[in-house]
């Protein structure tokens, strides 16, 4: 019985390989954003994210106006001279993203980040402050 996907030699083309091609940009070049969690302890805020992959010197963290930022980029621009290797596909050259939170009462220059095992860890020290003010509730007149 002949199969319903064509087959065209072990790395070809194939209709699996085209399906999405019609599909719009804007969910044809989205990234997907690694996940990540905020608990809030005692003295501290604790921001925990995944980030499979990167290295260190490629996420960047910082804290400015209360809004905390993580990004990572990665490029693949090594060039080989290399007559032997011949791509076939090529789909590895380049992943990123931006995340930002908002937290605050936070002391700045306490601030620590350390990367084991593709898992970001950010501890974000409490200042002590008060972070918000209790919300009220308004009349409508």
């Amino acid at each position: 019985m002949r199969s319903l996907i064509p087959f065209d030699g072990l790395f070809g083309d194939t209709v699996l390989d085209h399906f999405f091609d019609d599909v719009p940009t804007i969910y044809k070049d989205y990234v997907s954003v690694p996940k990540a969690d905020i608990e809030d302890l005692k003295d501290h805020y604790e921001v925990t994210c995944d980030m499979p992959g990167y290295t260190k010197d490629e996420i960047q963290v910082t804290y400015e106006n209360g809004i905390l930022s993580l990004s990572a980029k990665r490029e693949d621009t090594k060039e080989t001279k290399d007559a032997d290797r011949k791509f076939i596909r090529r789909e590895r050259s380049f992943a990123g993203f931006q995340r930002q939170f908002a937290v605050s009462g936070v002391k700045e220059e306490g601030i620590k980040a350390s990367l084991k095992d593709g898992v970001l860890k950010v501890e974000l020290p409490k200042s002590g402050k008060p972070e918000i003010e209790p919300s009220h509730k308004i009349q409508i007149d």
